[in-house]
């Protein structure tokens, strides 16, 4: 092999070894335009089951109770700063809301339904608010007055409609967690975390770690998924009179499961996102007088919260 061989081999090599260590990379932020518009379909629920298993008794109980509310709206861009921070319009297009209360259904609202446009909750549709969004995904509620305004009231749909008009639900429907400005330019296979308090509700409340993944960014869409874990570095505060278990968590095993997914389109939009929370208390005891080959009675308290956003037509 001449020397003129080899030298062309050796700078092959390099180039490829070179390519080789260049993934791909994407800038994970929002981008925004003035009157920029796109509609979205929010999904929250709460579900709470227990299942307990009397094997020894020959009996088993199941229930549950679950809250899913299910928003569609329209977003539109106002003006946009030179930080990137836009001003957005949220208008409110559809509302579903359904109640499980042990396995009855307590309360079903859909506005797109005929019967359901005379009812209270259906004055929370056209209404509007206004929210400031910024690239990282952090969200501030401006104005939201005269549609709270529009569902003041002590009926039970109207606090509904309050609830979902309240600060915490909107920054709920429009946040997302997306890395701080400056640590965003990410390649496939990069990751960035955050670590967050539990959802309310959960029978022990805790801190999770969430790490979020860059799965896929090229020109079609970058793909982040999240998997979390419980940070043990930070203890959370147990609410009073919410149904947690306090101290009677250590007599459970716990299982976790907490995963999500974020999908940005090419021009840095939202096409897709949500987050899924399973977490699962078992406690099992056989009963003295219990037959041998009967298994031990099961309790099992399980805990489902979920939130979704969805680019729609």
């Amino acid at each position: 092999m001449s020397r003129t061989m080899i030298a062309s081999l050796m700078v092959a090599v390099f180039v490829v070894s070179l390519l080789s260590g260049c993934a791909p990379s994407a800038k994970i932020a929002l981008t925004f335009a003035p009157q920029q518009t796109a509609r979205y379909e929010s999904i929250s629920k709460m579900i709470k089951d227990v299942d307990f298993d009397q094997p020894s008794l020959k009996k088993s109980k199941k229930e549950q109770v679950s809250t899913t509310i299910t928003v569609k709206f329209d977003q539109t861009i106002a003006d946009v700063q030179p930080d990137g921070t836009a001003t957005a319009d949220i208008a409110i297009r559809a509302v579903q809301f359904k109640q499980v209360n042990k396995d009855e259904v307590r309360l079903a609202f859909d506005s797109t339904a005929e019967k359901s446009k005379n009812e209270p909750l259906s004055k929370i549709i056209g209404q509007s608010y206004r929210i400031a969004m910024d690239p990282n995904g952090a969200v501030k509620v401006i104005d939201a007055a005269k549609a709270r305004a529009a569902v003041s009231g002590s009926d039970e749909q109207k606090k509904i409609a309050q609830k979902i008009l309240s600060d915490e639900s909107i920054i709920e429907r429009h946040q997302l967690p997306l890395p701080k400005a400056g640590q965003n330019m990410i390649s496939a296979g990069k990751t960035w975390t955050q670590v967050v308090p539990s959802p309310p509700g959960l029978l022990a409340p805790k801190f999770f770690e969430k790490v979020y993944t860059v799965s896929t960014a090229d020109k079609s869409k970058t793909v982040v998924t999240m998997s979390a874990r419980e940070n043990l570095k930070q203890k959370a505060e147990t609410p009073k009179n919410t149904g947690n278990l306090g101290f009677l968590a250590k007599l459970f095993d716990n299982q976790d499961e907490y995963t999500g997914k974020i999908v940005l389109n090419p021009a840095g939009t939202l096409a897709e996102y949500e987050e899924t929370l399973v977490s699962s208390y078992t406690a099992q005891d056989k009963p003295k007088d219990a037959a041998q080959d009967v298994a031990p009675d099961t309790l099992i308290m399980r805990l489902t919260y979920g939130i979704s956003v969805k680019k729609v037509n």
